[in-house]
């Protein structure tokens, strides 16, 4: 004979933890065929190979300082040797030039400095080997007018590239541009440090 409290035992386990395996079941069931619905199998972690990486490869170039007033040449990091990037170079290192070495573009900011065509047609060079050449426009802005020992600086560094037969140099005013003509380094060899040899 099985007492009232042999059956209360039973249904008490029984209870909550047994109520709830169906549910769970269920519930199993149901991830599963849904799964099994979508048509995709699942799979393992693939491996896709190494992670990217960016190599941001810089470059050196030289540059025209001043040391004593004179021109002096300074290696410098660039972003690249393209003379629009060696001409950045050169405005940055001018903010802080050290190493005994100044600058007289230290107030001057580089707005532009554009490559053009420059052909025999222009009539100032004629090079049967070389007959197209490249023109740099330097494009400035800052207090006063650009003084000759920075326009050396600007078209000395440019002209170490053989490319680049001449630089234009233009200054923006509050007037307007100011144009400050066409030149190659050879107008500024006065202006050479002792023992440095400047570009043509």
């Amino acid at each position: 004979m099985t007492s009232r409290r042999s059956r209360s035992r039973r249904a008490a386990a029984s209870g909550p933890a047994h109520a709830a395996a169906p549910v769970m079941a269920l519930a199993l069931a149901l991830a599963l065929g849904g799964t099994a619905a979508c048509g995709v199998d699942p799979t393992g972690v693939l491996d896709a190979g190494p992670a990217p990486v960016i190599s941001a490869k810089g470059a050196v170039a030289n540059v025209y300082l001043l040391r004593d007033g004179r021109l002096s040449p300074k290696q410098v990091s660039t972003a690249s040797n393209a003379a629009e990037d060696v001409m950045g170079a050169l405005f940055e290192v001018s903010k802080r030039p050290g190493d005994g070495l100044g600058s007289a573009l230290s107030s001057f900011r580089l707005e532009q400095s554009p490559l053009g065509r420059y052909g025999v047609d222009s009539g100032v060079r004629n090079d049967p080997e070389n007959p197209v050449g490249l023109r740099l426009h330097v494009i400035v802005n800052g207090p006063g007018r650009l003084s000759r020992a920075a326009m050396a600086q600007i078209t000395c560094t440019a002209r170490l590239r053989e490319e680049i037969w001449a630089v234009k140099i233009t200054q923006t005013t509050a007037k307007g541009p100011l144009a400050l003509g066409e030149h190659t380094c050879r107008e500024y060899h006065d202006l050479a440090a002792p023992n440095v040899n400047l570009p043509p």
